[in-house]
């Protein structure tokens, strides 16, 4: 049984974010992680359109991010990122071209490593639904490169009507709308622009780039859990048996950054989803702030207030203003 099963039969909804965790949450029954890597207050938002057995959407971030994200099971995502994404745009550690769309299968994971100010449309239905328009449009079955992770190119104009006929239905829709109706617009708009794309697919990463996925995973998961020192690159590269410089061109590829701004990026993070919790309350900040590694309460202020634009101070009172809300 899929994510939307049991939803009512269209539920349109905007959702403003001021924490990439928070903006992590949004989307229906997708499994996601977002972490904030360039300076200043996140802004993000959710468009979501759920149907019956569809899911389409558009989502804005202000700020660069790493995310970890999963579909819900059985069905096929595409996201189409818009072109002024430039090259720091990731997915699956691989650059992405503009006017590109990007495939991945449900109950699975992938990675985005998004630049400022970055737009993406996504939609996401089961792969029978996607087979029987595929059908009804062109009398063939969807072909393989669809239903496999990849990107597929697009010619500009394709790719502009596609995101006119998304736009077109998330503004909006007018409260007569049959769902159904909506759901065959948007598929059709998805497979006719597909078409376009046939024969320039590139498939999943390569063995290498899949090695350079894992070395940041090592780093996530290095960065996840508290301790009295800050994950160093050093300690990275023994644990992976790999050179600085290796490990340089390899987290280059993947998260557009050095291992160093990436692990201390991802620590700043986690500090500022306890900070967000009500259970906090109470707790010191110099103490939260040496469990987690950052032994210089000074140095770790001035991190914290460059990269998310407030104090670790404002984040509470923030969070527990939301909270008594």
């Amino acid at each position: 049984m899929h994510a939307l099963t049991g939803m009512a039969s269209m539920q349109l909804t905007t959702r403003m974010a001021v924490d990439a965790a928070d903006h992590a949450a949004f989307i229906t029954g997708w499994q996601q992680d977002y972490a904030q890597l360039s300076c200043g207050r996140y802004q993000g938002r959710l468009d979501e359109l759920c149907l019956p057995r569809l899911q389409l959407f558009r989502e804005y971030a202000s700020c660069e991010t790493f995310q970890h994200c999963q579909p819900w099971q059985g069905a096929m995502w595409f996201g189409i990122p818009h072109p002024a994404a430039g090259d720091r745009l990731r997915f699956g550690g691989r650059s992405v071209a503009p006017h590109s769309v990007l495939v991945s299968p449900g109950g699975r994971d992938f990675t985005l490593r998004t630049p400022a100010n970055f737009l993406i449309y996504g939609m996401v239905l089961p792969l029978a639904l996607l087979d029987l328009h595929t059908q009804l449009h062109t009398g063939a079955h969807a072909p393989a490169s669809w239903q496999q992770p990849g990107v597929l190119t697009l010619p500009p104009d394709v790719y502009q009507q596609l995101c006119q006929a998304f736009d077109s239905v998330l503004d909006s829709p007018p409260a007569h709308a049959v769902p159904a109706v909506l759901a065959q617009v948007s598929v059709a708009a998805l497979v006719q622009a597909l078409r376009q794309g046939q024969g320039l697919v590139q498939q999943g990463p390569s063995p290498i780039q899949r090695r350079h996925l894992d070395w940041v995973a090592a780093a996530c998961a290095l960065a996840a859990s508290p301790a009295d020192t800050l994950p160093t690159v050093d300690m990275l590269c023994e644990q992976l048996h790999v050179t600085r410089r290796t490990l340089q061109n390899g987290f280059q590829e993947v998260a557009a950054t050095s291992p160093l701004q990436f692990l201390r990026a991802l620590r700043l993070n986690r500090v500022r989803q306890v900070l967000r919790a009500p259970a906090v309350d109470n707790l010191c900040i110099n103490d939260l702030a040496a469990e987690w590694g950052f032994a210089s309460p000074s140095h770790f202020s001035y991190d914290y207030r460059r990269l998310f634009g407030e104090t670790p101070s404002q984040t509470r009172l923030h969070a527990a203003g939301l909270a008594s809300a």
